[in-house]
């Protein structure tokens, strides 16, 4: 199945959990769409953090995440949320000219956007054996507190309505064109929303994210991944109105058009990597894209098959886990 924290809908066959944190025993299926900005972009107080939490290298900051998730499997008592006092590990990318950007992982808050969306969909009693009622009060606790403290956001959940349940987090974000705090990763696993996809052009390269590891990433900087999806979602809606892709779309714009101008997208492919490398996903949804623009609808047809193919195949993988 497909679980994406921001609600772009699933990819072919799969479904949803908003909020970014995955089931246990499915990170190896999990990959991650992040927006990097720049430290201009961030309240002073979550600056200071951003450069205290940049001392790990990217390698190191992925065996970290990736031991508080077994940490976390491991305790006596269930509780899905981060330890008390613990860092947020911070992400950071440089680009051709030195400069940094960067992705904290805001993990506590994507846990409780997934708490929240989980609520709707369990049976209350499964619901509170997998998400302690005490571990998730005082994950959101923490969090609002956080988001007053560094952002300046209001603790209050019903203060401009701002529920940390609602997709795009609590509290208002004054410099979002929403006026809403927007989480800087969205999480799927076992499938990639073809939303994504679409923010990138087949034509850049693809490169490893950590030396030695079978991990691929593509990387487009936040106008261009804002232009390409307002531009597929517009064809899309002229030529295939009734495509489910144009809701993703909608979103992608919405939420990248959040984010400082000057930021950075990337899709880590993560533990998908060994499932789909090398990956011609982006290179199919735009032939896909511009068939139906040209009106060759047999290509339009072959490409949508291949994109089919490809993740129905993957999606299968999540019911060996």
């Amino acid at each position: 199945m497909v679980h994406d924290d921001g609600a772009d809908g699933p990819a072919p066959g799969g479904g949803r959990v908003p909020g970014g944190a995955p089931p246990p025993g499915i990170a190896h299926g999990t990959a991650h769409l992040r927006v990097f900005q720049p430290l201009a972009a961030y309240p002073d107080a979550v600056q200071a953090r951003l450069i205290a939490g940049a001392h790990r290298t990217r390698a190191e900051v992925e065996a970290e995440a990736a031991e508080r998730a077994r940490r976390r499997l491991a305790r006596p008592v269930t509780d899905p949320f981060p330890e008390p006092g613990e860092d947020d590990l911070v992400r950071v990318l440089q680009d051709e000219q030195g400069s940094a950007f960067y992705c904290p992982d805001e993990f506590g808050l994507r846990a409780e956007m997934a708490a929240a969306q989980l609520e709707e969909t369990m049976l209350p009693l499964a619901y509170e054996a997998a998400v302690p009622t005490a571990a998730r009060a005082m994950n959101r606790g923490r969090v609002l507190v956080a988001l007053e403290e560094e952002w300046g956001l209001s603790p209050d959940p019903d203060a401009d309505r701002a529920h940390p349940d609602e997709e795009d987090g609590p509290g208002r974000d004054e410099d979002g064109p929403s006026g809403r705090h927007r989480v800087q990763t969205r999480t799927a696993t076992w499938g990639v929303p073809h939303g994504w996809l679409a923010v990138f052009d087949p034509e850049e390269p693809v490169r490893r994210l950590v030396d030695g590891e079978r991990t691929a990433y593509r990387r487009a900087p936040a106008l261009a991944a804002l232009e390409r999806a307002g531009h597929a979602a517009a064809a899309l809606s002229r030529h295939a109105p009734d495509a489910e892709l144009i809701a993703e779309l909608t979103v992608m714009v919405e939420w990248l058009g959040a984010f400082h101008p000057d930021s950075h997208v990337e899709l880590d492919y993560g533990g998908l990597t060994r499932h789909v490398w090398p990956d011609d996903s982006v290179f199919d949804l735009w032939t896909l894209i511009d068939a139906l623009e040209e009106g060759d609808e047999a290509t339009a047809g072959v490409a949508q098959g291949r994109l089919n193919r490809r993740w129905a195949a993957v999606g299968m993988l999540a019911r060996l886990t």
